[in-house]
């Protein structure tokens, strides 16, 4: 999930992907911007996201959405809520879960 402290622009769904890969770019260099990242799901109204990547680029991902701190040269934060090999497990939480 990405956060604007300030409020600021929200960007659309393309423009978060590229935002993601700009990330990876500063970071990692071109490498870093070659990595197959995909973008399932975006809410705009909560900046929230499900990306898609394999299990050797994580660590990349993680770590230009993390170091990243400007957006539109207005501070903005990514925070990393879950992760999972497993695209199912995002579908919900247990620990929220109400049993009869």
């Amino acid at each position: 999930r990405r956060e604007l402290p300030d409020g600021g622009a929200r960007p659309n769904a393309a423009q978060f992907k590229q935002l993601v890969v700009s990330a990876l770019r500063e970071l990692h260099g071109e490498v870093g911007a070659a990595l197959p990242v995909d973008v399932l799901t975006y809410e705009e109204k909560t900046l929230s996201a499900i990306l898609r990547v394999i299990s050797s680029g994580l660590v990349k991902l993680w770590s230009a959405l993390t170091l990243l701190g400007f957006y539109q040269n207005r501070r903005c934060a990514f925070r990393v809520l879950q992760t999972s090999p497993f695209l199912l497990a995002l579908s919900g939480n247990s620990r929220e879960l109400l049993l009869d």
